[in-house]
């Protein structure tokens, strides 16, 4: 899976360098209304906020969410707000993640259906037929396996994605049609990465990057990113260590 994306991001970093909500600025969609009724004396559930007498998915601000979620206002990838989680959750086995998760290079990430929806994984906007934390991925690139969509775990309160086994950095507007998710495996500085890794960019100007351990085969763009002292690439771009 890492090397699966890895190599997704590297594409998307060349070409761009789990819930529902409501619109926050008073949709009158009925369809995106619960049944819930509400009043100033009469508070909607968690994850929803109070529009026209109406209890809508959605939040407004953190009050409408649980005690550990927050109301992500940043998320440009989708019309409206909902609660997430302030912390994304790390892990190191299935078991550390809740049932409907699965542990992906150190973060819990939505388990994928059994019956993945067909997708896209060759598209410049990002309307790939995957939902808004997920990205089409092509497990080998060579049509051997059906893409399929890969989920990532929400951004927390602070937009600091932990770095997990890969390192990893929040989705602000890199991806568009896309929300805030972690991208495991990218970066924008060292500080998105493991201890001790540095953060490679593509090439000259860009702006994410990949995590990188130094080891042999594994991206550099100077000697100095690299455990043996070596890397080859041409001046300006992306290479692998010797």
């Amino acid at each position: 899976m890492k090397h699966v994306v890895m190599g997704l991001f590297l594409a998307l970093a060349v070409v761009g360098c789990g819930g529902t909500k409501d619109d926050d600025g008073g949709s009158d969609d009925p369809g995106t209304k619960t049944e819930g009724l509400c009043s100033a004396s009469k508070a909607c559930p968690s994850g929803q906020f109070c529009f026209n007498g109406l209890c809508a998915i959605g939040c407004q601000s953190n009050a409408n969410c649980a005690a550990d979620q927050y109301c992500d206002l940043e998320d440009t990838g989708m019309p409206a707000a909902f609660c997430k989680n302030k912390k994304a959750g790390t892990c190191s086995s299935n078991s550390q993640c809740l049932s409907n998760q699965i542990c992906i290079e150190g973060l819990c990430s939505l388990k994928p259906p059994e019956n993945p929806p067909s997708c896209n994984p060759n598209t410049s906007d990002f309307k790939d037929g995957c939902d808004t934390y997920s990205v089409c991925l092509d497990p080998d690139d060579q049509g051997n396996q059906k893409p399929y969509c890969a989920s990532f775990a929400p951004c927390p309160e602070d937009g600091v994605c932990p770095t997990g086994l890969g390192g990893a950095v929040c989705n602000d507007g890199y991806l568009a049609n896309k929300g805030r998710f972690c991208m495991q495996g990218l970066c924008r500085e060292n500080s998105n990465c493991p201890s001790s890794w540095n953060c490679v960019k593509p090439f000259s100007g860009a702006v994410l990057g990949f995590c990188s351990p130094g080891t042999m085969g594994m991206p550099c763009a100077e000697n100095s990113q690299c455990k043996s002292g070596q890397c080859f690439s041409a001046p300006g771009m992306m290479g692998a260590c010797m």
